[in-house]
């Protein structure tokens, strides 16, 4: 067994329609993620359980945290960005809209989101949950106004978010290496099934795009870095680990397509992983490489 990966899969909760979005609140020692055609943001937690978080959750798909502490949510059905905020019993107190036009026209379909040290919060938007694309729709049919599918960062109001990159085809998962200087996107298609990545410049001006790795089965999806610095990427046949320069160093093994993976527990040590209609966890050799 690979010393990245130490621990045996444990199969956590079953019978779900289609899981995304981990996200691990340390306070509570619970995990969330979003069950998209449940249209419900749930909660896992060692001594509880499985729960409801949010009931009516938007069709939600990805989740992040920022420094607030709110729980970022991409809504499909919205076609927008928001902001979750947990009371002081962590449950969900209330919502605000980050984001929800370019332009003046309404974003595709926010997919996944990050939060960097800095507080800048980035988001991908490609338009899965709008259009039918190579056979899957995880929202409403609606008619796409953007002309392309961008990575883009939270501006001073909902109806102007900045658009950082525009070459990616279909942007999907994201995340920052641990010194925050390079950002990995999932292009997620049939044309395209690999990861890039991009120098982030002063002011999150994104340069020299380039391929780091390609999924060898299915599309990548959402991804964490790890303290050495490791790609932990969603695949089809179970989770993937590249080294920041590609190379194919561990794979997990999962009996469903994973959607995306999220570090926690004690010592942010476990992956937690969301696949199609189940949530997943193992026991790794390493831990998260977050910023903050």
């Amino acid at each position: 067994m690979s010393t990245l990966v130490t621990g045996e899969l444990e199969h956590l909760a079953s019978g779900l329609g289609f899981t995304e979005g981990p996200v691990w609140i340390a306070e509570h020692g619970a995990l969330l993620f979003t069950d998209i055609p449940g249209n419900a943001i749930l909660r896992w937690s060692e001594a509880d359980g499985l729960s409801r978080w949010v009931e009516n959750a938007h069709f939600a798909i990805g989740l992040t945290r920022d420094r607030a502490g709110r729980v970022i949510a991409c809504e499909h059905s919205t076609r927008t960005l928001s902001a979750l905020t947990p009371g002081p019993d962590g449950a969900c107190a209330g919502r605000e809209v980050l984001a929800r036009a370019h332009d003046g026209r309404v974003l595709n379909s926010t997919n996944d989101v990050i939060c960097a040290a800095d507080g800048t919060v980035l988001f991908t938007d490609p338009p899965f949950g709008v259009r039918t694309l190579e056979g899957a729709l995880h929202g409403y049919q609606q008619a796409q106004e953007l002309p392309g599918s961008w990575v883009f960062a939270v501006g001073a109001d909902p109806d102007h978010p900045r658009a950082l990159c525009t070459e990616i085809y279909r942007p999907n998962g994201l995340c920052l290496s641990r010194d925050e200087r390079v950002l990995y996107v999932s292009d997620s298609s049939e044309r395209h099934h690999k990861v890039v990545a991009l120098d982030v410049g002063d002011g999150w001006v994104l340069s020299n795009l380039r391929d780091v790795a390609v999924m060898p089965v299915g599309v990548p999806d959402g991804m964490r870095v790890d303290a050495e610095g490791n790609l932990w990427v969603a695949g089809g046949d179970g989770v993937h680990v590249f080294s920041a320069d590609g190379d194919a160093v561990a794979h997990v093994p999962v009996p469903e397509m994973v959607t995306n993976v999220e570090f926690g527990g004690p010592d942010l040590s476990q992956l937690f992983i969301t696949a199609t209609t189940s949530l997943y966890r193992v026991q790794t050799g390493t831990r998260s490489g977050r910023a903050w």
